[in-house]
């Protein structure tokens, strides 16, 4: 009785030795469940079988079955069923190129592509609010320079009337067309001279001024030679000042250059 015992006790050492690895529970393995789990997603399916064919575990198959092996074609599930071992590595190659990522930092990742999505957008919208005040300013620009122009070239025109018309003795009459002009020009003067007090239009200002007076208060001789020279004496201050004009028009259409003063002469003092 004592030896039937002691060959039952030997037997059921032995029968655990055999069959306790049979049944113990396998070794947990996070990073390799965590692995399978990432590449078992429906959208990782095509780039499983992507990487897979790329390291040749594999050949391309149907579209309901993407992988051929050995001639025959494979759904995802079955062939890493058949090749755990080939799945493994495609696996582990897949989520090495993709730094698989984590909960943690996922909303890092969103806001990231979000802010980069953006820069094209702020980037355009400046780009065409820069464009949009550029725009603005040059239209400014060239509204104001035609407006100095027209008013210049206007009073210019009055001008010489009235002086060559002295000439035929008729200056007198056409004295008063030099009214309304002279008034435009200086006060669009007056405007860039607030607007732009480092081009000192004040002395253009004051020189418009002399030369208008000088014109309608000249003394004219009767002898020809002498009305004409002194006809053309004015004439040639009238283009100075004309000139001087246009400096300032040629000034307000390009506004993005730097100007010192306007350099206007006169031999002159308003009395």
């Amino acid at each position: 009785m004592l030896r039937q015992t002691r060959w039952l006790t030997v037997a059921a050492l032995l029968g655990a030795a055999v069959c306790g690895p049979a049944v113990s529970p396998a070794h947990a393995d996070p990073a390799g469940d965590a692995q399978t789990l990432y590449c078992a997603k429906p959208g990782n399916k095509r780039p499983l079988v992507d990487t897979a064919v790329a390291l040749g575990l594999a050949g391309r198959g149907t579209h309901d079955k993407p992988l051929k092996v050995n001639g025959r074609d494979y759904a995802v599930k079955d062939w890493r069923q058949a090749f755990p071992l080939d799945f493994g590595r495609a696996c582990a190659a897949l989520v090495a190129v993709r730094k698989l990522p984590e909960t943690s930092s996922g909303w890092t990742g969103e806001l990231v592509k979000t802010v980069i999505g953006l820069i094209p957008v702020g980037v355009g919208a400046l780009l065409a609010l820069g464009s949009g005040m550029l725009t603005t300013r040059k239209a400014s620009a060239e509204r104001a320079a035609g407006e100095l122009h027209a008013a210049a070239t206007a009073y210019e025109r009055a001008c010489r009337d009235c002086l060559i018309g002295w000439r035929r003795g008729q200056g007198r009459s056409l004295e008063a067309a030099m009214d309304a002009p002279l008034s435009a020009l200086l006060a669009d003067l007056q405007r860039r001279k607030s607007r732009h007090p480092r081009w000192r239009l004040e002395r253009l200002i004051t020189a418009i001024r002399i030369l208008d007076r000088d014109i309608r208060e000249a003394d004219w001789p009767t002898e020809p030679a002498r009305l004409r020279q002194d006809a053309q004496r004015l004439l040639d201050r009238l283009e100075a000042r004309h000139a001087d004009a246009m400096e300032v028009v040629s000034r307000l259409d390009r506004p993005w250059r730097w100007y010192g003063p306007v350099r206007t002469e006169h031999d002159e003092t308003p009395p």
